[in-house]
């Protein structure tokens, strides 16, 4: 009887939430869910002037502050991963369905689009709010690979050696992200308005880059590098890895090449989010002087857009390393600067990315630091006329995931989400992004 009592309480106190907020409901106003937005932009302390600076600057686009507005939401920290060392996801689920009520109470928008993908954030928004929902994420919470990765008993640094050790524990972790995994995408198989079927892909800047280096009397290698903890693991082609590759890279195209005296530069471009990410450059600087490369390496973190482009037009190839990459941005900006992009044979850049035009080769793909080696070297021998073939195929194959096409297929999407009734609203309407 007391279960009953207290169950009946539950949902009585359920249905008056959702009266509460759908009164509080403002219409014409989109809700972008992102709580790291301010993450480029100064952490805690940035200011909302901050962080449109910081957008003009990094990525060259220019925003109304007049049509902005940001809502500062205070338990962000209920999704950080190290509150949660076991049972990660399903902690930043449930503090996802928090934060996204918190945000309810700061707002209740017409439209909510989430872009952090928390399973449980677009449920609070369109049970309790009555929100029109949609998601645009980039990443998916449970892949095959993960789910592989824990099958096949490999360590990582999601799936420890206490794990992989274990076929009871093996067991149950699958299990657990089976039945996450059904639960997620069931969620968003039930929203009709849901960006999975968006297939343009994130986008880039359209503007064309600068003629790149053609001139191999110093040959410059560009890697826009993350230095997030997933790239640590075995699987994803470890940072110190990239090192030790690029170590190995620069001696093997000496030994190739029958002018040894051409010189052999790495420039590795990323962003560091926060101390975690500083101290992990850190290690790779000490792994670096380690290795004896330090003199060949250049450091561009948290550089300016125009400066990130310039480095770009002063490198001949675009290096990318990351296993199973979901997309590849980074990939895409090398096909866009004309450079001649070597990129990991696996996930987005090897399905979408770097695939021939027209029978023309846009780029190269490889897995193993062998295969990394002959493919630079095969581009440094190739005859002048064959690299412009391939950056002409490249620039022109980025067109695919311009800005204008994205901008055509997110209104296309847009216009059907927000239904034509919403349409008298935007000429008037403000964006909200909750932070």
């Amino acid at each position: 009887m007391g279960l009953f009592t207290f169950l009946c309480l539950f949902v009585l106190l359920l249905c008056v939430a959702g009266v509460f907020f759908r009164s509080k409901r403002k219409n014409g106003i989109i809700a972008f869910f992102h709580p790291y937005c301010n993450a480029g932009g100064g952490g805690e302390r940035a200011s909302k002037e901050q962080i449109l600076l910081k957008a003009h600057q990094r990525f060259g686009i220019d925003l109304d502050p007049a049509r902005i507005h940001f809502i500062k939401l205070r338990l962000r920290r209920i999704v950080e991963a190290d509150l949660y060392p076991r049972l990660t996801m399903l902690g930043q689920a449930i503090g996802g369905g928090i934060l996204a009520l918190e945000a309810l109470f700061k707002l209740n928008p017409e439209a909510v689009i989430d872009s952090m993908g928390y399973p449980l954030s677009l449920p609070v928004f369109k049970l309790f709010g009555g929100a029109k929902v949609a998601t645009y994420v980039h990443y998916p919470t449970i892949s095959c690979d993960m789910i592989e990765l824990v099958e096949t008993r490999r360590f990582s640094f999601n799936n420890s050696q206490l794990i992989v050790d274990s076929t009871m524990l093996t067991y149950i972790k699958v299990l657990y992200y089976r039945i996450f995994r059904l639960f997620a995408i069931g969620w968003l198989a039930e929203q009709p308005t849901a960006s999975w079927s968006m297939g343009a892909g994130p986008s880039i800047t359209s503007r064309r880059f600068g003629d790149v280096a053609t001139s191999i009397s110093c040959f410059r290698l560009a890697m826009s590098a993350s230095f997030s903890p997933w790239n640590r693991s075995p699987r994803n082609c470890s940072l110190q890895a990239k090192f030790y590759e690029f170590w190995r890279l620069a001696k093997f195209a000496r030994r190739k090449i029958i002018d040894s005296s051409i010189e052999v530069r790495l420039c590795i471009a990323g962003g560091c989010r926060d101390r975690d990410d500083e101290k992990r450059v850190g290690e790779l600087k000490k792994y670096a002087e380690q290795l004896d490369v330090t003199s060949r390496l250049d450091w561009k973190l948290n550089v300016p857009y125009d400066e990130l482009v310039e480095e770009m037009s002063k490198s001949m190839i675009s290096l990318h390393t990351m296993h199973n990459e979901h997309f590849g941005i980074s990939v895409v900006e090398g096909l866009a600067a004309g450079m001649i992009t070597l990129a990991n044979d696996s996930g987005g850049p090897q399905m979408d990315i770097v695939k021939d035009l027209d029978g023309h080769s846009t780029g190269y793909l490889a897995k193993t630091k062998e295969e990394y080696c002959h493919a630079i070297a095969k581009i440094i021998r190739e005859p002048r006329q064959i690299r412009d073939e391939i950056r002409k195929s490249a620039r022109k194959s980025s067109d695919r995931f311009s800005e204008e096409r994205f901008e055509k297929e997110w209104l296309r999407v847009m216009k059907g989400f927000l239904n034509q009734e919403s349409s008298s609203h935007s000429s008037h309407s403000s964006r909200s992004s909750t932070r």
